[in-house]
């Protein structure tokens, strides 16, 4: 074999080589895309599962939770705080799968669960305030459209 052909069959590896390695990286892709949903699926699973055991192992806060949908508007100042701050805790994690879901990161199922999260929250007397105070001017104007777009009745 003389050196052109080994030329040849170098240049023949590398080719064969470049396309294993375009293949490996979107299999790498892939499985990271994956993991990234499941990581915010966990993330939702963490907030949901603090709620509830704060609600249950928690009397006063239960008591409280319950009364901002019932008394919000006669909340001192201080609760209404508290409140606010606890809008703010719930409702970021659901605005930052929100950017997720416009840039694309986020499968349909995951989206019909945080819509109706979204679609319910906005509802809470204590989290337009969160929103408005605390999270508004951290989010991209087509996250801050659809949150302002939602019924708070």
């Amino acid at each position: 074999m003389n050196l052109e052909e080994t030329y040849y069959f170098t240049q023949i590896g590398v080719g064969i080589a470049v396309i294993v390695s375009i293949i490996f990286v979107g299999l790498e892709l892939r499985q990271n895309s994956f993991l990234m949903r499941k990581s915010m699926g966990d993330t939702r699973k963490e907030r949901v599962n603090w709620l509830f055991e704060q609600l249950t192992i928690d009397e006063e806060f239960r008591v409280f939770f319950q009364r901002i949908t019932t008394d919000y508007k006669n909340f001192t100042d201080d609760e209404k705080f508290r409140a606010t701050c606890l809008g703010a805790r719930s409702l970021r994690g659901m605005l930052d799968e929100l950017v997720d879901y416009f840039e694309g990161r986020i499968t349909k199922e995951e989206w019909i669960a945080l819509e109706w999260e979204l679609t319910h929250i906005a509802k809470r007397p204590n989290t337009e305030p969160a929103y408005q105070q605390f999270l508004k001017h951290n989010y991209p104007e087509n996250v801050q459209q659809y949150w302002e777009s939602l019924s708070k009745i």
